[in-house]
């Protein structure tokens, strides 16, 4: 087969991955230059293009924009769902400052563009660096190369789609919040405990101004549980790619389907 007749072929691979690397857990951060987004989703299509043997020829003609059109909605839907459960850590930080005081001390965050809270950002940080220590970005590439098994270049995506891909997506955003309360909960828990305890003693010593003492007992207690509980926060990033892999299998099997 000629180069010319490949090149369809290639320019779908290269949509799809190109998608998922803007939409995907680290790829997507504004410090990845986007000439290696790009750059990497381009030869890694050189690799791939081999190896795919769609059921027909592939020409450029009216059907191909559609094809198109269907490459760029799985690649986004590939990696913006496995990034929303990434988004749980940072919601439980939110969680945690806004209990703790710290959720008025934000910070601009200059690869989202965004407010961040401390805790938040705190949380994602480690995430990530937890995330590159098992090998979390080959899980990802592995993931998006397996979907060309599950979901073929030049096939259309199923009709009952819709219906089980609103279904997955609210599965999606359940986890996340249920993941970021389990995050949160031992240290906003403990710090409940404190406003209990400093409410007491606003009772029993009038005199105490606790709006002076109160705030640094809550952000001593604060940083004491977060240094505690940052074991436990590893198991449960481990829970959290769990889940996200389980998610994207699920995805693959539904828009396969």
């Amino acid at each position: 087969m000629s180069i010319l007749n490949l090149l369809p072929l290639f320019l779908l691979v290269f949509v799809r991955l190109t998608c998922f690397f803007v939409t995907a857990p680290l790829w997507m951060e504004r410090k990845i230059p986007a000439s290696f987004k790009w750059g990497g989703a381009f030869f890694i299509s050189l690799l791939v293009v081999g190896l795919i043997q769609p059921e027909q020829k592939i020409e450029m003609d009216s059907v191909f924009i559609l094809l198109v059109l269907k490459e760029v909605l799985v690649g986004l839907c590939l990696g913006f769902f496995t990034n929303l459960l990434l988004y749980a850590v940072q919601l439980a930080g939110s969680f945690i400052d806004l209990q703790s005081g710290f959720a008025m001390a934000t910070m601009f965050n200059p690869q989202t563009g965004i407010q961040e809270n401390l805790t938040g950002r705190f949380f994602y940080i480690v995430a990530m660096l937890f995330f590159l220590s098992i090998d979390g970005h080959h899980i990802l590439i592995k993931g998006v190369l397996a979907s060309y098994n599950w979901i073929p270049i030049d096939a259309w995506l199923p009709l009952g789609v819709s219906e089980n891909f609103v279904q997955l997506s609210l599965m999606i955003v359940r986890d996340m919040f249920w993941i970021a309360i389990l995050i949160a909960s031992p240290i906003v828990g403990t710090l409940f405990l404190v406003d209990i305890a400093l409410g007491i003693l606003a009772k029993t010593v009038p005199q105490m101004n606790l709006f002076v003492v109160g705030i640094p007992i809550k952000m001593v207690a604060h940083f004491i549980v977060l240094f505690i509980f940052m074991p436990v926060f590893l198991t449960v990033m481990e829970k959290l790619v769990q889940t996200m892999i389980h998610s994207f299998e699920q995805m693959l099997q539904i828009l396969g389907a």
